[in-house]
This record gives C-alpha cells, structure tokens and sequence, in this order.
C-alpha cells in the first residue's frame, strides 16, 4: 500500500495504523512530544492503534525537540 509520510511516499503493509507506522519509522510511540495528522486531521495519541491508514494517506509527523 502507498501512503505519503512528510510528503515523501512510503510503501507499507495493508491494514497498518498509526501506532505501527511510528514503529516502522523507529520511533517510540510512546514517547512524548510526537503529533500525527492523517489526511489534515490530528489523530489523539489514544486513538493512534484504532486509526488505520488507507491507500494514499497523508501522513504528517511533528516531533518536538529540545534545544534552542
């Protein structure tokens, strides 16, 4: 399946979502700091392993960082 992560296209297996997609990506999904938005909408951290991701999503993944 094809979906858009930070505007750079991404092939992944069906049926993934939110909370899976962060875990290919080598992120904690449970570390703070981390917004997801799929097609335009904020997704709530607790609805990450519910919202599954459909053929030509767009992902958008904010990561706050430290530091000045």
């Amino acid at each position: 399946m094809k979906i858009r992560v930070n505007g750079e296209a991404k092939t992944v297996h069906p049926n993934l979502n939110v909370y899976e997609l962060l875990i290919a990506l080598e992120m904690n999904p449970l570390q703070s700091g981390i917004a997801v938005a799929v097609d335009r909408e904020v997704i709530p951290k607790m609805e990450w392993q519910a919202t599954e991701l459909r053929e030509n999503s767009e992902v958008e993944i904010i990561r706050a960082v430290q530091g000045g």
